[in-house]
């Protein structure tokens, strides 16, 4: 586990930050607004801890749609909230293990950035596991540095069904580190497919895992090569625009 310091103390403190957990704060708060006495977040709903995601692959190909069901199947065994999305709830359950196993030191104090917005199923996720995820995309040019600070944020999460492209992926990535910490780690999802509808190889996502090792950022985990194999299999016959998807998980040096 890597310990952390308290998540105020690594949030900017530009108004764009103070704005969003204004707003969800006051959400929260109903008719009685901002102005009312905020209350300490509530004790998480789910007693969730890293052995309950310990066998979770952070970085996997999902090429099986009975895969993604049995995600959702544990993840309502687990007691998170239901979402009717087997495949977002297969990139979630990834993204929770990874922000479960890798950052969190037990105090549920890790900065958490979630680029798809507070709905997302990975951030309801979160929520009930005791987190209080950012909504504010530092993937966007020049966001790092003026709405949140460089090397601030623990984790960062792009998941299903909002995932990376393969013309921006590599610039995801780069702006994603700049925003971690040392130790933090992002994670992404992108679709395998043909490139024409945006999606990646297998042999693409090797390539991807290259250079973002040139950018200080190390892949957690392997990319299955039975997964790989039957990856391209299924590119050979399938006629639809994408045939899988990809969550990897990388950590900045």
């Amino acid at each position: 586990m890597i310990g952390n310091s308290t998540a105020a103390g690594r949030i900017a403190t530009s108004p764009t930050v103070q704005k969003a957990f204004g707003r969800a704060r006051a959400a929260a708060l109903g008719a009685r607004g901002a102005a009312a006495k905020i209350p300490r977040p509530p004790e998480p709903a789910s007693s969730l801890g890293a052995a309950d995601v310990a066998d979770v692959r952070v970085t996997a190909l999902l090429v099986d749609g009975a895969d993604a069901r049995a995600a959702r199947r544990r993840a309502r065994r687990l007691g998170l909230p239901r979402t009717l999305d087997d495949t977002a709830a297969w990139a979630a359950l990834g993204g929770l293990a990874a922000l479960l196993r890798v950052i969190d030191d037990g105090r549920r104090r890790a900065v958490v950035v979630d680029t798809a917005g507070a709905r997302s199923v990975f951030s309801r996720w979160a929520v009930t596991a005791g987190f209080e995820p950012v909504h504010v995309d530092v993937m966007r040019p020049e966001v790092v540095g003026t709405a949140i600070d460089p090397r601030s944020v623990d984790l960062v999460a792009r998941l299903h069904p909002h995932s990376s492209v393969a013309e921006t992926v590599d610039a995801d990535l780069a702006r994603a580190a700049g925003a971690l910490r040392r130790g933090g780690v992002v994670a992404i999802t992108v679709r395998l497919g043909p490139p024409e509808v945006g999606a990646l190889s297998v042999a693409d996502l090797r390539s991807l895992v290259a250079r973002a090792d040139e950018q200080g950022l190390t892949l957690l985990g392997d990319l299955d090569l039975h997964e790989g194999a039957r990856a391209r299999e299924v590119a050979l016959i399938d006629e639809s625009d994408t045939f899988g998807l990809a969550l990897l998980a990388f950590r900045r040096r």
